[in-house]
């Protein structure tokens, strides 16, 4: 029972971290969508206190509001999924602590639609930043590596630890 201790442990600094990283997620998110809303302002001819229309545009690295909409929509993009991937992360975390041990049918369940959910969520992510480079006319320069790769391997992997998990729940039902 030790190495379930270990087990335990471990999950629970996961745990952890995965809600620390979603909550700079979200706040990543919401950063994007404030910098959207004073670039429209500063479109309108309006003024926001404290920023200038030079430090946003610097900041996104882009020549002009309608870039710098298309990089923050993308950013906002990436940041909203891994947030949400996040959430169903540490909602696994969650059952796993609270059944005390990751084998059981539904905990495998639940991390294998983690599994897919990894794999699917990111290539969503990536059609809709492509999309939005296209529609405002992001040069290379500004457009970040949209590689699925590591996204599709740890989905696999999720896939494929949802398998053990459920063969040591059935042998947990067994015994």
């Amino acid at each position: 029972m030790k190495s379930l201790q270990t087990i335990q442990k471990t999950f629970r600094v996961f745990q952890i971290l995965t809600k620390i990283a979603m909550i700079l997620s979200f706040v990543w998110a919401g950063l994007t969508m404030l910098g959207l809303l004073c670039g429209m302002v500063w479109y309108s001819g309006g003024a926001v206190v404290g920023a200038s229309r030079e430090v946003l545009l610097s900041l996104t690295e882009t020549d002009g509001l309608s870039q710098m909409t298309g990089v923050l929509l993308s950013d906002m993009v990436f940041a909203l999924t891994d947030g949400v991937l996040l959430l169903f992360t540490f909602r696994y975390f969650q059952k796993e602590q609270a059944d005390g041990t990751p084998f059981t049918q539904s905990g495998a369940e639940q991390i294998k639609r983690l599994g897919i959910r990894t794999i699917v969520l990111p290539l969503v992510a990536a059609i809709l930043a492509a999309v939005f480079s296209e529609l405002f006319g992001l040069s290379q320069v500004t457009i970040v590596d949209w590689s699925n790769l590591p996204s599709v391997s740890m989905g696999i992997v999720l896939i494929l630890a949802s398998l053990v998990f459920r063969y040591g729940a059935e042998l947990a039902e067994k015994a």
